[in-house]
């Protein structure tokens, strides 16, 4: 007698709706019955070569993320930055991610994010430190808010 593992993972904020449909797929191919949804959840849909321009986008994001864009020097002076607002800025060579509260007390993390070393951009809108890699967001006192990440930021005392 064959045996055939099926599993459905990995469904983060959609976990109600996602895992409902998964649960049909597994369902109706046990059943031996065609399910419409089924080729969205096979994990051999996306092929390298055929999605060529996703791929060379994810290329091109990562290679500036871990690289090129640490190489650049920081545009922004501290005293530019407003209340209520953040950004990357150069102290003595390092790159700091600093934030100013409304009520101008400072944050300072390094903004490097904690799962594959990705530089991260100041979100102004949910004041955020957000990864352009994989998508893991930070508070901006350093705090992960989302995977892949798991550890929070360092701090800097200011």
């Amino acid at each position: 007698m064959t045996q055939i593992c099926l599993c459905g993972t990995g469904f983060k904020k959609w976990g109600m709706t996602l895992s409902n449909v998964a649960a049909n797929i597994v369902t109706d191919l046990i059943c031996k019955k065609e399910n419409k949804y089924a080729y969205l959840f096979d994990s051999s849909r996306l092929k390298p070569i055929k999605n060529f321009d996703e791929f060379k986008n994810v290329l091109v994001q990562s290679t500036n993320s871990l690289l090129l864009n640490k190489l650049k020097r920081a545009n922004m002076k501290f005293s530019e930055i407003k209340n209520n607002s953040g950004s990357i800025i150069e102290i003595e060579g390092q790159k700091v991610g600093v934030y100013k509260s409304p009520e101008g007390k400072i944050y300072a993390v390094k903004p490097t994010c904690t799962h594959l070393g990705c530089l991260l951009s100041w979100n102004d809108v949910d004041k955020t430190w957000d990864c352009p890699c994989h998508g893991s967001r930070f508070d901006f006192k350093g705090k992960n808010l989302y995977d892949p990440a798991i550890k929070n930021l360092e701090n800097y005392e200011i």
